[in-house]
């Protein structure tokens, strides 16, 4: 199985350096690419060309339900997996990943086990066309 290409979406530059870190140390999974807001992850996205998007809520700019929302309108980006990593755990901010097109919600702090596994899955569901959660 090819690697992983990972973009870290996130305003905070120790979150995005711990993802990129542990992730790092997953053999299947390339950071391709850090932003620190959801404007520049749009314009990132033609070049870098994920195949799975970690996406931080309040960002400046764009948050991260807006970006979600403008994502899944790219046909090439519909099934791209996309994991918000958020500080915010509450029920309301679960339905909202949802319902703006997320596929699944890590809260900070996290774990490297639960980025790597949810990454891995969110990844083969998509490759498999399965439907998101």
């Amino acid at each position: 199985m090819p690697s992983i290409r990972a973009l870290l979406v996130d305003d905070e530059a120790l979150a995005r350096r711990g993802m990129r870190q542990l992730l790092a140390a997953h053999p299947d999974v390339d950071v391709v690419g850090e932003c620190r807001d959801g404007r520049a992850a749009l314009a990132a996205l033609t070049d870098l060309r994920p195949d799975l998007v970690f996406l931080d809520v309040q960002m400046p700019e764009l948050d991260g339900f807006a970006f979600c929302k403008k994502v899944r309108e790219w046909p090439q980006y519909s099934r791209t997996p996309i994991i918000f990593v958020t500080g915010q755990d509450d029920f309301e901010t679960r339905i909202h990943s949802v319902l703006s097109g997320g596929n699944d919600l890590i809260a900070k702090p996290f774990l490297f086990m639960e980025l790597a596994v949810k990454a891995l899955t969110c990844v083969l569901r998509g490759q498999l066309g399965i439907a998101r959660p």
